[in-house]
């Protein structure tokens, strides 16, 4: 599949690097960037200076999640605090009307 213009180095343990000509990148184009999208790293050398694709870090699934206020409790006490919402509002609004000067 590939020609010799390609080696395997490894870094850091696990890691592989494929290293490639430039005329090996181009027969192999879509190969080669396949298998960065699959987690490989690739180093092209061209014209004595080095290029390298690496896939890109995906965001954990846990960093996706969005922080929601939520409200914890009983029925009875979502019951009990509608009722002092309605009840502070229904002062607030005869306080309203009752202080308007005429």
């Amino acid at each position: 599949m590939y020609g010799t213009g390609i080696r395997y180095v490894r870094l850091y343990g696990t890691l592989h690097i494929m290293k490639v000509t430039t005329t090996e990148f181009r027969r192999n184009l879509f190969q080669l960037v396949e298998r960065v999208l699959q987690g490989e790293v690739v180093e092209i050398m061209h014209k004595g200076r080095l290029v390298r694709l690496v896939p890109e870090v995906q965001p954990a699934k846990m960093s996706r999640l969005v922080q929601r206020d939520t409200i914890n409790g009983t029925p009875e006490d979502l019951e009990l605090a509608q009722q002092e919402l309605d009840d502070e509002m229904r002062t607030a609004g005869k306080n309203k009307w009752v202080d308007k000067p005429t």
